[in-house]
């Protein structure tokens, strides 16, 4: 499995842990859906964007790719898949291996990272979370996620107080890297920096090869700073009612 697959495989597994179901199959193309938040359908198998259109549930969002991975990286975005289907945001997805970096020493603040490991730490994390992204989440999701063996949740203090979310996910050889987010109390005070520091020794510790990601425009300049390499682009689109203001 290629890296770029490797990064899809690490992205989807973890919406699988937030719970899917199968809701359209086409010859060697199935259409699979999260049952609640993050409310995503996507493409497992063969690319076929009528099948997306025509079965993806209005409340979700259609998060698509570019067919064939990889090497398409440079595919340019398109507005919307038709008169219904708008784009909502851009990611990239992005790579670092793990043992081609020194991390520093010491860290430039007294950034504390801890695991989440109760109910009202996860409820900390994620309002910060919610906060970072401008997206409300749901706490059910992630209960479960708090004993499972290959997922670390993350929350990060500054000055005892609570200013980082991140959540690690091992797949294979890979550590993806999901919801890094800081408050915006704590924004400017290189809060993500420190952090990217210890995760990416979490991940060495983890004996990781690679870590993986799917950045936001906010944080792709941090990430490529820090020598991650692009990869490619992931399209997000929402329903909008045609004729809609929205």
């Amino acid at each position: 499995m290629s890296i770029d697959q490797q990064n899809i495989h690490n992205l989807t597994a973890l919406w699988n842990k937030y719970g899917t179901k199968s809701i359209a199959h086409e010859g060697n193309s199935t259409l699979l859906a999260t049952l609640g938040w993050p409310y995503r359908s996507w493409l497992e198998g063969e690319n076929n964007l009528s099948l997306q259109i025509s079965a993806t549930p209005k409340s979700h969002r259609i998060t698509s790719w570019p067919y064939p991975l990889p090497k398409a990286n440079n595919v340019a975005s398109i507005s919307r898949l038709d008169e219904n289907w708008h784009l909502e945001f851009e990611q990239t997805a992005m790579y670092l291996k793990l043992n081609e970096i020194t991390l520093p020493t010491e860290q430039q603040n007294n950034l504390d990272l801890r695991i989440v490991k109760d109910a009202e730490s996860l409820t900390q994390w994620l309002q910060i979370s919610s906060e970072a992204f401008g997206y409300e989440m749901d706490q059910e999701v992630f209960k479960p996620l708090l004993t499972d063996c290959d997922i670390e949740i993350y929350l990060g203090y500054l000055n005892q107080k609570p200013a980082v979310s991140a959540l690690l996910y091992k797949t294979g050889n890979v550590t993806g890297l999901h919801q890094m987010g800081v408050k915006k109390a704590f924004q400017g005070q290189n809060a993500a920096k420190s952090a990217m520091y210890l995760l990416l020794a979490r991940a060495q510790q983890q004996r990781s090869e690679f870590m993986v990601l799917q950045a936001s425009k906010m944080g792709l300049p941090l990430y490529l700073k820090l020598g991650f390499q692009a990869q490619f682009k992931l399209l997000n689109f929402h329903f909008v009612e045609e004729n809609s203001d929205a």
